[in-house]
């Protein structure tokens, strides 16, 4: 026996934003095996790039003694240097941003403001985290496809 005290039907909804929110979620299950089969994808697009990259380093070995082979992979290396020292540069003024921040979290009269200050800090620390992990690793690309173009014009 039924604990409502009338008899209660039920009827799908026909809300089009339900149906809308439960074809997202539909969706959203498959969605860690779709990001996994992204990063496996990338993955093998990378060790592809540096398999070709070592057989190309392979061959270079017969053009060592060329003196324009050193002087351009010496740019190289200089401009890669180049590149690092700017992202550190940017890494610390980032971080001197945040340890200002930090500083005036006990100028906060309120809770509310203070959650309010120590949010934004963590905010403000990933994005600081996230924009020197991708710049990195577009350094990293580069570098890959840089030296893959170069090492098979030399070759």
């Amino acid at each position: 026996m039924s604990k409502f005290p009338a008899a209660v039907t039920l009827n799908p909804i026909k809300n089009e934003n339900v149906v809308a929110e439960s074809a997202a979620f539909a969706t959203s299950t498959v969605a860690p095996l779709a990001h996994a089969m992204t990063t496996q994808r990338l993955i093998q697009k990378d060790t592809t790039h540096l398999m070709n990259n070592g057989a190309l380093s392979m061959a270079l070995a017969a053009r060592l003694w060329d003196p324009s082979v050193w002087s351009e992979l010496t740019q190289m290396q200089a401009a890669i240097a180049q590149r690092l020292q700017l992202q550190n540069q940017n890494w610390r003024k980032g971080f001197a941003i945040l340890a200002e921040d930090y500083a005036q979290l006990r100028q906060a009269n309120t809770m509310s403001k203070l959650l309010e200050k120590q949010g934004n800090l963590i905010s403000q620390s990933a994005d600081l985290m996230t924009s020197q992990a991708t710049d990195f690793v577009a350094l990293l690309e580069n570098i890959d496809v840089d030296f893959g173009y170069w090492a098979s014009q030399k070759i």
